[in-house]
């Protein structure tokens, strides 16, 4: 059996690009979730299917990696493939290409089947399996590392979660959160250093109405910055715990 690949052309657009014209690292994650969706329409597992079965998949990790960010009206290829399967979990890859066909991107990231009803993990059947063309020798996992926190954070911002940061699923978009880590890194390492790598782990599901905190603690490094993210709500109950490694690439803006 053969594992399932699916992939999709993007052009970069205006409105997905930052002053650099290159593009955000919230419209390649949009990329990523929408050939994955793809994906899952195509084989017959998408939107509908789930609903009717009552279970979703909840994203729980992302270990993103960016050698190079697609510019604006740059044509790519986005690829995706479910790596394998194990009791609740799914673990998924992807790749970008440039038109030389050179990775210039790449993700691995884990997902857990839940029931909607029951709002618990649910068994991966059999019929999933042989959508995504694996069996359940298919079941070596994608390790992320887990993110550690420090004690005491640098600088503080807080949201309200809006209608538009809503998903299919009632719950925010797991792009929203690393909107939010970002909004609280310095502007000046924002505009002059390069994200290069993003740890993400989703633990608690936010909802619309809801004022969630952004804590963010920045560390020094001999070639740009790191910086440890936690979103919390009201209670101070971690939603997302979030890394990212920040790279000087360009001159002081």
């Amino acid at each position: 059996m053969n594992k399932v690949v699916s992939e999709k052309e993007f052009e970069i657009n205006y409105y997905e690009v930052d002053f650099k014209k290159q593009l955000l690292i919230t419209s390649l994650m949009n990329y990523f979730d929408d050939v994955a969706t793809k994906q899952s329409e195509d084989i017959g597992g998408g939107l509908d299917y789930m609903r009717n079965k009552g279970i979703a998949w909840v994203l729980y990790k992302w270990d993103i990696t960016i050698k190079r960010y697609p510019m604006f009206r740059e044509r790519i290829k986005v690829r995706t493939s479910s790596y394998s399967l194990k009791k609740f979990y799914g673990y998924r890859t992807f790749e970008v290409f440039d038109k030389n066909n050179d990775v210039i991107c790449s993700a691995n990231s884990v997902w857990l089947l839940i029931d909607i009803n029951k709002r618990r993990a649910k068994r991966i059947t059999e019929d999933i399996y042989k959508m995504y063309g694996l069996t359940e020798k298919d079941n070596k996992p994608l390790i992320i590392e887990n993110v550690r926190l420090p004690e005491k954070f640098d600088f503080e911002r807080h949201f309200d979660v809006r209608y538009s940061d809503i998903d299919t699923n009632n719950h925010v978009n797991n792009v929203k959160y690393v909107d939010w880590a970002i909004e609280t890194v310095p502007i000046d390492i924002v505009l002059n250093y390069s994200l290069e790598n993003l740890n993400i782990t989703y633990k608690k599901e936010a909802v619309y109405g809801e004022n969630v905190k952004s804590s963010t603690k920045v560390q020094k490094t001999d070639c740009g910055y790191i910086g440890l993210h936690k979103i919390s709500d009201n209670s101070d109950k971690e939603l997302c715990v979030i890394k990212t490694v920040w790279k000087n690439k360009y001159p002081p803006a």
